[in-house]
């Protein structure tokens, strides 16, 4: 257990990740690079129920934290607001 971390998701932030997890899918397939775990992570969190803790690998947990910056990032470009996504991101911390 030394190399995983549980995670209570709430319903919008499980939403804010899936979302940004989708995104980062999509761009991993043009470049054919990382795909298959993103899209793994996807059906998980996808299935995990809303407001239990759930068991996420440093690995997952990583490529979450890179999909929610990188949603982020796009929302501060397009001048809206973060605090959600800010949110989710002190979530995987």
């Amino acid at each position: 257990m030394r190399n995983t971390k549980k995670i209570k998701l709430t319903r919008a932030n499980k939403i804010i990740l899936i979302s940004a997890l989708g995104d980062y899918y999509y761009q991993q397939r043009v470049v054919n690079t990382g795909w298959r775990e993103t899209g793994y992570l996807i059906l998980k969190v996808d299935s995990l129920p809303v407001g239990k803790k759930s068991v996420f690998t440093i690995e997952e947990i990583h490529l979450a934290r890179t999909a929610v910056n990188q949603l982020r990032n796009k929302k501060i470009q397009q001048g809206q607001y973060t605090d959600a996504t800010d949110d989710m991101l002190l979530k995987l911390f």
